[in-house]
């Protein structure tokens, strides 16, 4: 027992020995920042964030860090985007710590303004904004850099870019156009590139792509036909139509809404983007004589879906022409004619759940009437408006003046006002179909470029 007693006794001077020497430790460290470090000045160069606190004690860096944090929070000019929709960031949202920047700033040197964002979730949603499709440590991530360097310049932060991507590859488009012709330039641009890759934010024009890759011997017609398909392939998506033409007259194998035309010798041109951060690709293939475009890439956020709004169709006038050279009773067609017609294409964006986000009207096609012509004998002219006064040209043709006839060479002149609309809906035309608007006698492309 007498043995143990001193091992005892030196156990507890060991044991009061290690507790004086843990307590000298913190409770100095302790007493050295409160009451001697507030007086020590940072050294020079010492930056917390963008403010500069040399020379500045504990307290004057305090004082100074929270009159520059309440300045920004008053002026900073933080948005975020969704849906062409900005919202600017509340301020609110943003905690500083004070005490932890000041504690780790490094002498001499730069350190961070520690900031933490507290409710962005919730604010997200007062805004519509489906939190569940981003990557919220990443925008939470960028925030708070930009109020920890507390920029006062306008900033804008896409939602867009902070959309989580799946790793899965998907069918994004498909389109199946039929009757298409394929012709042998067709059939060769098919063979040579069955795929096509659109890069990440990036564009990609029709007239570029074939220069790049030197291939040639396609013509206006071919290129417009492979253009609208690719037109109507990439509509249900968010890719974005930067130039778009339609022709004069809508080709019989293009729906309405739905024509890309391309002019080689005039620069029209199909050019769209890809505004997503992942590349999609576009195949193409072909089975008899219906052509396949698929679109593949990664899932978007939301749904898209395309729609077809306010058709119209407009009634061609009939021009009558006179000539003594008909026998009576005798109608000889000159020109068929054809229906005028406007259409609008639109964009509706949808969650997963069927929240429409965002309406768009993609394009609306206007297609000019072309009038139909008649050459009538000049004795039914005679016989049914014999008040009317006719006069013949050199030539011995002649036309009357009523109301649908139009004088002149069996030529004729045609007559460049529409009829009402067929539909009951709008009886005008639209506003850029006036006579200024009227196309050249030669043939070219109306230009409507999105």
């Amino acid at each position: 027992m007498s043995k143990t007693f001193p091992i005892t006794k030196l156990s507890v001077f060991f044991v009061l020995c290690s507790l004086y020497l843990f307590s000298f430790a913190h409770l100095g460290a302790y007493a050295y920042d409160r009451f001697i470090s507030p007086n020590e000045a940072f050294s020079e160069g010492t930056r917390i964030g963008n403010i500069d606190v040399s020379t500045l004690s504990y307290q004057e860096a305090e004082a100074q860090l929270n009159t520059e944090i309440d300045g920004w929070k008053g002026n900073h000019s933080l948005t975020v985007s969704y849906m062409e929709t900005f919202i600017p960031v509340d301020s609110k949202l943003f905690h500083f710590d004070l005490a932890g920047s000041l504690q780790a700033a490094a002498q001499g040197g730069d350190s961070p303004l520690l900031v933490s964002i507290k409710g962005l979730p919730s604010f997200l949603a007062s805004h519509e904004v489906d939190t569940g499709m981003i990557d919220m440590e990443a925008l939470n991530q960028e925030m708070t850099q930009a109020a920890s360097n507390l920029d006062t310049i306008d900033r804008n932060l896409p939602i867009e870019d902070f959309f989580i991507q799946s790793d899965s590859i998907e069918l994004i488009s498909e389109v199946n156009m039929e009757g298409v012709p394929i012709t042998p330039g067709l059939q060769n641009l098919l063979e040579a590139y069955p795929k096509i890759e659109i890069g990440k934010t990036s564009p990609f024009s029709l007239l570029e792509f074939m220069d790049d890759e030197a291939f040639t011997g396609l013509s206006n017609q071919e290129l417009s036909h492979f253009a609208s398909s690719l037109y109507r392939l990439i509509l249900p998506t968010n890719f974005e139509v930067i130039e778009r033409h339609q022709g004069r007259v809508l080709p019989d194998d293009i729906d309405l809404g739905y024509e890309a035309y391309v002019n080689q010798e005039q620069g029209d041109d199909f050019i769209f983007t890809n505004p997503n951060n992942t590349a999609y690709t576009i195949t193409f293939s072909r089975q008899g004589d219906t052509l396949t475009l698929t679109l593949t890439g990664v899932e978007m956020p939301y749904e898209i879906t395309v729609e077809e709004r306010n058709e119209q169709t407009f009634k061609p006038k009939l021009i009558k022409q006179y000539s003594p050279y008909v026998n009576k009773g005798e109608v000889k067609v000159k020109e068929e004619g054809r229906d005028g017609m406007k259409i609008e294409v639109w964009r509706s964006f949808e969650t997963k759940n069927g929240e429409v986000l965002k309406e768009e009207r993609v394009s609306e096609d206007f297609y000019l009437p072309v009038y139909k012509e008649e050459i009538h004998s000049m004795k039914d002219y005679v016989v049914s408006e014999p008040q009317a006064p006719v006069e013949t040209d050199d030539n011995g043709t002649g036309a009357s003046s009523d109301e649908t006839a139009i004088p002149g060479s069996s030529g004729g002149t045609e007559n460049t006002v529409p009829s009402e609309p067929i539909d009951t809906g709008e009886s005008e035309l639209p506003e850029n179909a006036g006579d200024e608007n009227l196309p050249p006698e030669a043939e070219g492309p109306l230009s409507d470029m999105k």
